[in-house]
């Protein structure tokens, strides 16, 4: 069972970026939030390791509870 998870990121970034980590995007005022389902641990250590390669400043991560 996958765990839903938001990851808030420093700036804006384009869609492109969650289609690739299958991620959905919610753009607020001066930060990106990728939210969508993570299937593990190791899963979620390989989205934060791509957002890292890409230079991208990681504000919070955010475990959200079963809908």
């Amino acid at each position: 069972m996958s765990l839903i998870y938001e990851i808030r990121i420093k700036g804006r970034v384009g869609d492109h970026l969650a289609d690739a980590l299958g991620l959905a995007t919610v753009v607020e005022p001066v930060d990106t939030v990728l939210r969508g389902p993570v299937a593990d641990q190791e899963d979620l250590h390989g989205i934060l390791a791509r957002l890292q390669d890409m230079g991208l400043e990681l504000v919070e991560i955010r475990q959200l509870p079963p809908v």
